[in-house]
């Protein structure tokens, strides 16, 4: 089980980022939508390590 901890911050484009100790996870989310008032929560992410995909990024 692959467990990430950290603040979570949706996006207007259906995506989120979850900032694990100063390093941003992007997220593409699936339905349904996340409930309204999230943004800055702190949330627990579990998966399956078959599940996640990794792609390379630059900002």
């Amino acid at each position: 089980m692959l467990v990430l901890r950290g603040l979570l911050s949706p996006d207007e484009d259906g995506g989120a980022a979850l900032d694990v100790g100063g390093t941003a996870i992007l997220f593409d989310l699936a339905d349904p939508p996340l409930p309204d008032g999230v943004d800055g929560s702190w949330v627990e992410v579990r998966v399956a390590p078959d599940t996640v995909m990794v792609w390379p990024y630059e900002a």
